[in-house]
This record gives structure tokens, sequence and C-alpha cells, in this order.
């Protein structure tokens, strides 16, 4: 039956692990103590202790991040890497070169932690389900992924959908397709930006971006930011949109008095 540890008992191992020489560092009893209750105390561990699968299994299930300091040997068990990875994907990183490469275990791992895709061997940086699970959970993990998945619709969309400004590293045809730069509107209007000339003089698309920040305005083609009704539904999102009105009506006073009286119920509306 394991003895339950008391606050005091807590620090008490941890401090001796923590300032021990080899002889307590060694001490097996010592260290189970320890990392049944605090996981990353196996990082005071001998080497031999670390290589102890018993005890780093402990450590890891008690805190996952305990793998970081398991041995080589033990940071390659598949088993023991598929347990810590389907609960902190980021620990991709520490797992041997051979277990980057085994597709179960790189799946779990972006499935909870997208970024750790930059930790798979590359070629599984080719393998739309491994990418498509990775943006899908981190649109920026678009980034890490082979190059060719910037022109495959499934994968921008999926990696839109979460962070808009990916829509910049998206291919010439898919800067111009409708449903993956609205798809990117609707979560960053500014994102309007990177998007090629003929969405940029849709007014559908153009409202998608303004109805998330008026200050998408300003990348509208200029015959839309010479709208009348495309600048004040842009100032009614964000009256300082304005500024980025052409054909005079920067100035023109209905609008001027429009952009006053939203900002006064922005203001109002603060309070």
């Amino acid at each position: 039956m394991r003895v339950e540890l008391t606050p005091m008992c807590l620090d008490t191992c941890w401090s001796k692990l923590r300032d021990g020489d080899a002889i307590t560092r060694a001490d097996r009893s010592l260290v189970m103590e320890a990392v049944c209750d605090e996981g990353i105390a196996l990082q005071f561990a001998s080497p031999e202790l670390q290589s102890d699968r018993e005890v780093v299994e402990a450590a890891v299930k008690q805190d996952p991040e305990a793998l970081e300091y398991a041995s080589e040997t033990l940071r390659g068990d598949r088993d023991l890497v598929l347990s810590a990875v389907g609960r902190r994907g980021s620990l991709l990183e520490f797992v041997v070169a051979s277990l980057r490469s085994d597709r179960e275990v790189v799946l779990r791992a972006v499935k909870l932690d997208g970024l750790a895709v930059r930790f798979a061997s590359p070629d599984l940086l080719h393998d739309k389900e491994v990418v498509l699970t990775a943006v899908a959970q981190d649109g920026d993990a678009l980034e890490h992924v082979a190059r060719e998945f910037r022109g495959d619709k499934d994968v921008m969309l999926a990696a839109v959908r979460l962070n808009g400004v990916m829509l910049q590293l998206a291919s010439e045809e898919l800067r111009g397709d409708a449903d993956v730069v609205t798809a990117a509107l609707k979560f960053d209007g500014l994102a309007l930006q990177y998007a090629s000339e003929a969405p940029r003089a849709d007014a559908e698309v153009v409202r998608w971006a303004i109805r998330q920040n008026g200050e998408a305005l300003q990348f509208a083609s200029e015959d839309l930011r010479g709208d009348r009704q495309m600048v004040r539904d842009s100032i009614n999102r964000t009256p300082r949109a304005l500024r980025h009105a052409l054909s005079g009506l920067k100035e023109d006073d209905e609008l001027l008095e429009f952009s006053r009286d939203v900002r006064c119920r922005i203001q109002q509306e603060g309070r």
C-alpha cells in the first residue's frame, strides 16, 4: 500500500533529490515517492533510475512532462511515448527519431498540439492526414509542413479557420478562392490584405471582412472604398474606417456625423 505523503514530506523528497549526492539520487524508494507526487522530480534521479521503467512510468503518469528526463531508451519505448504524447502533444520533441517517424505517435501528438508537427520526421510532413490533423488543431502549424499543402484547399481551409493570417501562405490560386478567403475573413477581417485582386473587388467577400473589422476597408478595391454603403457599413463596425474611404467620402458630412454617432454608441455600450 502506498503511503500518502504530507506537504512537508513532499518538500523533503524533492529537496533531498535536488540537493542530494549520487547515493541519494540513486535511492529508488526516495525517487519513487517523489515522482509519484511530482513527476518532474525525475530530473533529479540518477541515470540508472531514469532508465528504470517502473520509476519512469510512475513519473509520466503523474506528469507527462517527466518524459523529457527519461533515458533515451525509454524515450524510445512506444507504449510509454504514446501515453505521454496522448496527454501532452509537445512532448514529441523529446521522443527518439525512430518514433518521430511513427505515424500513430505523431497523429496522437498533433491531435492535441498542432505545432508538435514541427518535431515530426520530414516524411510525415508530406502526409495529408497528419498535416490536416495538425492545422485543424492549430492553424499556425501550416508554417511547419510541406509547402505543397499551401495549394491544398482542404488544408488551407482548416488553417485559415483558426488563423486568418495564414492566408498569406496560400498559393496564388487559393488566395483568389472565395471559400478560402471568406473563411479567413470570418476569423480576421484584416486578412483581406493577403487576398488576390478578385476577392478584394467582390462586394460580398469584402462585407465578410468589414463585419469582422471595419478597418479591412483599406484593403478593398478602389471602387468599393468609394461605395457609400460599403463605407457606411465599415464605419458602423469601426468608426475610424472612414479614413480609408475614397471618392470624397472622407469629407462627406453625413458620414462624418454617422462616424461620430457610432463612436458615441460604442463608448456608451462599453460603460
